[in-house]
C-alpha cells in the first residue's frame, strides 16, 4: 500500500510509489517514446486488459469518456487512497470546521512506518494541517495520513467512501497484515463489528516494514475504488498547489497543470493524474493493476506514460 511507498530510506523505496517514483522520474520521463504513430488511449486498452490479475483504467477529456476498462469494479489502491482523506479536509476547511493553519500535535500513538518521514519526528511536534496534508501527498508520508484520518474523522470517510468501512488508518491496515497477528486478522474478517476491533488492533505489534515490501500480504485489507472515483476525487483537489509538487512519472513541462497521486505495494498499483494542457482541455487518467503476485511494475508505468502521451 502506497503508505509503505515514499520511503525516505533507500531500502524502503520500493514501498512507496512516491518515493519510488520520485527516484525513477528522471529516468522514465527521459525515456518516454517520441513515436508519432503512438497508439490511441482505446487501442491500448487492450494491452491493459492483457496484463495478469485484474485491471482498471479511466480516461476522461473535459469529464468525458476518451477509453474505459472496467470503470466500475473496485479494486485495491493502496496509497491513493489518502485522495480521499485530502477531499474531505478540502471540505471541511471550505466549511469553516477547520484551516490550513491550524496546528496539531503530533501523538506517539499516531506514528505509522514509512513511507514518509513523521514516524521519526519528536512526540507533540507541532504541526499545521497544509504540512500534513502536503506531506500525505508528496511523499505519501502514511502518518501524516493517520492524523489527518484523525482529523477529519473516520466516520465521515466511511460515510463518503462506504464500501471503505471502517476506514483504516496505514498503522492498523499494517497491523492486520502482520503474520504475527494472524488470529486477530481472522477475527477482524470474520467480525459483524469491526469498527469495535479497533482498540484491540491498535494494541497489537506492527511488522518491520522490510516484511511487507516482499510479497502481497492479506489483499483484503486495503481500500478499495473504482478509477471512476478516483478521477472524482482527484478533481476536487487538483488546483491544490500541494498536488503539483510531486508528478511521479509524468514530465510535467509536457502540461500546463500536472495532478498526481499514486499507490503501490507487493500486487497492487495505482496512478492517477489529473492534467490540463496548453489549450486548457483537462484530462483525467487514473489507472490500477491488482494481482496476487508481484507485479511488473515498468510494464504498467510504460502502458500509462504511453496513454499520457497520446492525449497531448
Amino acid at each position: 500500500m502506497d503508505f509503505r511507498h515514499h520511503c525516505h530510506r533507500k531500502k524502503c523505496i520500493n514501498r512507496g510509489l512516491l518515493a519510488f517514483l520520485g527516484a525513477i522520474i528522471i529516468l522514465l520521463a527521459i525515456g518516454l517514446p517520441n513515436s508519432e504513430s503512438i497508439a490511441l488511449p482505446n487501442q491500448l486498452i487492450d494491452t491493459f486488459e492483457e496484463l495478469p490479475g485484474e485491471t482498471s483504467i479511466l480516461v476522461l477529456k473535459d469529464n468525458e469518456v476518451v477509453a474505459s476498462l472496467n470503470v466500475d469494479q473496485p479494486l485495491a489502491i493502496a496509497s491513493a487512497f489518502k485522495l480521499q482523506v485530502l477531499a474531505e479536509l478540502q471540505k471541511q476547511i471550505e466549511a469553516g470546521q477547520h484551516s490550513w493553519d491550524e496546528v496539531i500535535e503530533l501523538k506517539p500513538e499516531w506514528k505509522s512506518i514509512p513511507s514518509g518521514i513523521l514516524q521519526g519526528w519528536p512526540d507533540q511536534a507541532p504541526l499545521t494541517l497544509q504540512t500534513l496534508a502536503t506531506l500525505m501527498i508528496s511523499i505519501s508520508d502514511n502518518t501524516a495520513a493517520d492524523v489527518l484520518i484523525q482529523v477529519v474523522d473516520r466516520d465521515t470517510l466511511a460515510t463518503a467512501s462506504p464500501r471503505n468501512r471502517p476506514f483504516l488508518t496505514t498503522q492498523e491496515v499494517f497491523i492486520l497484515k502482520n503474520p504475527e497477528n494472524q488470529d486477530l486478522l481472522e477475527t477482524y474478517r470474520q467480525s459483524t463489528s469491526r469498527q469495535g476491533l479497533l482498540p484491540t488492533i491498535n494494541k497489537a505489534p506492527l511488522p518491520p516494514v522490510e516484511l511487507v515490501d516482499n510479497q502481497p500480504l492479506a489483499p483484503d485489507i486495503e481500500w478499495f475504488f473504482t478509477t471512476q472515483e478516483l478521477c472524482q476525487l482527484i478533481a476536487k483537489v487538483a488546483d491544490l498547489p500541494l498536488m503539483h509538487i510531486n508528478t511521479g512519472i509524468i514530465n510535467a513541462d509536457n502540461w500546463q497543470q500536472v495532478a498526481f497521486k499514486g499507490g503501490a505495494e507487493p500486487g497492487v498499483i495505482n496512478l492517477t493524474a489529473a492534467l490540463k494542457n496548453d489549450s486548457g482541455d483537462n484530462y483525467c487518467v487514473s489507472a490500477t493493476w491488482n494481482d496476487q503476485q508481484a507485479l511488473e511494475e515498468y510494464r504498467f508505468f510504460n502502458l500509462f506514460s504511453d496513454t499520457l502521451q497520446s492525449l497531448n
